[in-house]
């Protein structure tokens, strides 16, 4: 993951000098804008799954889902993105990335997850999927000729969740216990507010430059934690309404302890890489 952050900040300082060179391409001009795409990610992925009984916490194991039950570490998944400018600095922006990602692996110790405990030896199934809905309002500080900076506030909703599958002992809250293959899963589905920064830029009189960050930081009752987003593209309009695009991403999210009925649930998952695309504006 450290390769993809130190590439956005390259990639920004060569891209930057160049803003200077021309008016923005017509098609960026237009009032409506979509992109359609693919993005080739690498994941980092580890989550924990405690439970409470009789107040006492019982600690899950942290699993790291790429390295312990195959999870793949690359994948590849759809991304759209659409912009609507209802005036000369206001903007309405929308996101939408949908993310699944299942493996399967014989453990070799056993894995308490939740109110189960998978035996060693047992073929366990795994997943981790995510996905995002952004809805945001981006009003543009300062603009020129050739530049444009400006400041976004929105709600990502986010749907979290990890899940494991296979042969195990499940404990009741009453202390009892059972053997058999269960299906556990948990996550968090969440609106989260976000703010960021955007800058667009022409390179020259058909390709525009972008760069954003979006992120906030939650500290209540229930859950902690925050989400840190990032990007750098650049798109090439061969008409006045068409064009195709390359970038850089990454998205991070954090959750320290979110607690529901007896559960607690926490998770580090970081997802970075390229993305191709086309793109349309009206």
């Amino acid at each position: 993951m450290k390769r993809y952050r130190i590439a956005l900040v390259v990639a920004l300082a060569l891209a930057t000098p160049s803003l200077l060179a021309a008016d923005f391409p017509e098609g960026a001009k237009n009032r409506f804008q979509f992109e359609l795409g693919g993005a080739w990610d690498s994941f980092d992925t580890e989550a924990r799954l405690d439970v409470t009984r009789g107040g006492v916490v019982s600690a899950g194991a942290t699993i790291d889902f790429e390295k312990l039950l195959d999870v793949p570490v690359m994948e590849q998944h759809f991304r759209g993105m659409g912009q609507w400018r209802f005036s000369n600095v206001s903007y309405i922006q929308f996101c939408f990335e949908d993310i699944s990602r299942a493996g399967r692996r014989v453990i070799d110790e056993e894995i308490a997850w939740g109110d189960v405990t998978y035996s060693a030896g047992a073929r366990i199934d795994g997943s981790f999927d995510s996905t995002e809905v952004y809805l945001g309002y981006r009003f543009d500080m300062f603009r020129a000729d050739n530049v444009k900076v400006g400041g976004t506030i929105g709600f990502s909703y986010w749907d979290v969740e990890g899940a494991l599958t296979g042969a195990g002992t499940l404990t009741e809250p009453d202390g009892s216990t059972q053997e058999g293959s269960f299906e556990k899963g948990f996550g968090i589905q969440a609106p989260v507010p976000v703010i960021g920064i955007v800058v667009d830029g022409a390179i020259s009189k058909d390709v525009l430059f972008n760069f954003y960050v979006r992120a906030l930081f939650l500290n209540l009752d229930e859950a902690s934690g925050g989400t840190l987003s990032g990007g750098i593209n650049a798109k090439w309009y061969f008409t006045k309404h068409l064009g195709v695009g390359a970038g850089l991403d990454i998205s991070t999210i954090k959750i320290d302890d979110y607690v529901k009925d007896d559960k607690r649930f926490s998770a580090n998952y970081t997802f970075a890489g390229p993305r191709l695309f086309v793109a349309a504006s009206f």
